[in-house]
């Protein structure tokens, strides 16, 4: 256990300084390219994350777990094999994809309402040939349980990526088009690197004769689970401004609508995923030796704790979304639709984190197909949703219906683990608890905002939000939704464990 906190805590570490600086740079992006750009930019980039899922997310997982398999049984030669067919699979791949999505542009081009998109998507195919080499080495390396180094390749590529785009767009390059080149520089900068710190690390390559089928059975099915996702924001890159479009817009105010929606409000809601999102990282190792162990005790108790920490760590953020949306959206991209936009998906919040966890427990469990089928039906709801109100549709729509969607892909996969561990769900009384919580946030938060308007934006916001988080914490220690032992430990216990370590050592 103590091993798997260092983890969460250094992937926590890690992936938080990294969605700092992404965040930040999407600020900076936001603001130079504007709503409208940023909203075609999306387009493309939506387009480009199901090409790339379909390229890599599932080897890195399968060769992960197979490298960690023959390093326990001192298989060196099948663990270099296993990784150089990684490498072959995802040059295959991704040149291959690469290659038809470039020679049709032309045809493909139709599915954009502006044909900009198309061409950013051309300016990244090469990040997916790049992630293709490093989907193998990282496999490896997480395999061999170097978490710290797969973190700092993924920094490498976010640094690497934003020094260059603002250097570029200080000399006075096309913008749109220099934000859609540097995510392959980024990309080449990490396929680099990784390949460095394999050597590094003392890996070998061999060859990956009889390795290469394996390895794309293993994979496909945790591919086509992870691909539910990317197709689902695909399709609604495409739907969305198309359905505004229909409904009365013109193809700049809908891709004006998508870029604050999407492209501003919707990245903050996925803040809590850095936390959230370590935790199934590493508890996917974890969840599968326990399960293969049969023990379903520990099993339920790791399931369970999962879910309740995704959904405290949500709910902290509530209050600061749903009350001071706007004055975020103004300070943050001096855009107040975004604000608004954010203050109304708040609630948003719960659901994202819950089935982010809960998708991962079902890869744990191996699960994969079934987590596809789930979130292919939630996916359904989704835009059966917004086509409802076609010729009426109205950007606000995309949120009601992206939150029907996760809740019934939620349930789906909770009855799914049900079924396969016998879990006793035990997260329904910490939903019901947090509600109280997120009301007297909310409440302290806006009274707060109200009385420090004479004060600089920045200042009324951060001392507000900081009072909600505050007062959230509060609440949850109060109902018992957090323990006070872990705020506050016991000084004797303690001194106990403190005595007894010393005398170990």
């Amino acid at each position: 256990m103590k091993n798997i906190f260092k983890a969460v805590f250094t992937l926590t570490a890690f992936s938080f300084l990294e969605r700092v600086l992404g965040f930040l740079f999407k600020i900076y992006l936001s603001r130079e390219l504007g709503a409208t750009a940023l909203g075609i930019y999306q387009v493309a980039l939506s387009v480009f994350f199901v090409l790339l899922t379909v390229v890599s997310s599932g080897i890195p997982l399968v060769v992960s777990k197979l490298t960690a398999k023959y390093r326990l049984e001192g298989n060196s030669v099948s663990e270099g094999s296993v990784t150089a067919a990684a490498l072959s699979l995802g040059l295959t791949l991704s040149i291959s994809v690469s290659a038809v999505v470039f020679i049709f542009s032309k045809q493909l081009s139709v599915i954009f309402a502006e044909k900009l998109s198309m061409e950013l998507l051309i300016l990244l195919l090469p990040a997916l040939i790049f992630s293709g080499i490093y989907s193998a080495f990282k496999g490896n390396l997480w395999g061999k349980q170097l978490y710290g180094a797969v973190s700092i390749l993924e920094l490498t590529e976010q640094v690497l990526r934003i020094s260059i785009c603002i250097l570029l767009f200080l000399m006075g390059f096309d913008k749109i088009r220099v934000t859609a080149l540097t995510m392959s520089i980024g990309c080449l900068g990490s396929a680099i690197c990784s390949v460095i710190a394999f050597k590094v690390f003392k890996g070998k390559l061999h060859s990956p004769k009889g390795f290469i089928k394996p390895l794309l059975k293993s994979s496909t099915p945790i591919t086509l689970s992870r691909a539910s996702s990317s197709i689902s924001s695909f399709l609604t890159a495409i739907a969305v401004p198309f359905l505004l479009m229909n409904s009365g817009m013109t193809s700049e105010d809908a891709m004006y609508a998508f870029g604050y929606s999407s492209g501003m409000a919707m990245p903050l809601l996925f803040i809590p995923l850095t936390v959230v999102g370590s935790i199934a990282f590493v508890m996917i190792p974890t969840l599968s030796e326990t399960a293969a162990k049969g023990n379903n005790n520990d099993l339920n108790s790791h399931i369970i704790a999962s879910v309740n920490a995704s959904i405290l760590i949500a709910s902290l953020f509530f209050a600061l979304f749903a009350v001071l949306g706007e004055p975020i959206g103004i300070f943050l991209y001096n855009n107040a639709d975004s604000g608004k936009y954010l203050a109304m998906s708040a609630w948003l919040l719960i659901p994202i984190a819950m089935e982010n966890i809960s998708s991962s427990l079902m890869n744990s469990l191996d699960l994969e197909m079934k987590s596809f089928i789930n979130y292919t039906i939630g996916s359904v709801f989704t835009f059966g949703f917004m086509f409802a109100f076609y010729g009426r549709f109205k950007i606000e729509y995309m949120c009601l219906a992206t939150g029907a969607g996760l809740i019934i892909t939620e349930v789906l996969h909770i009855i799914s683990i049900k079924k396969k561990t016998a879990l006793k769900i035990k997260f329904l009384s910490v939903l019901l608890k947090i509600i109280p919580c997120m009301a007297v946030s909310c409440l302290a938060t806006k009274l707060i905002y109200n009385l420090l308007q004479s004060l600089p934006l920045f200042l009324s916001v951060f001392i507000s939000g900081s009072v909600g988080i505050v007062c959230h914490i509060l609440m949850c220690l109060i109902l018992g939704l957090i323990r006070w032992d872990i705020i506050i430990p016991k000084r004797k216990n303690y001194n106990k464990k403190y005595n007894s370590g010393c005398s170990d050592s």
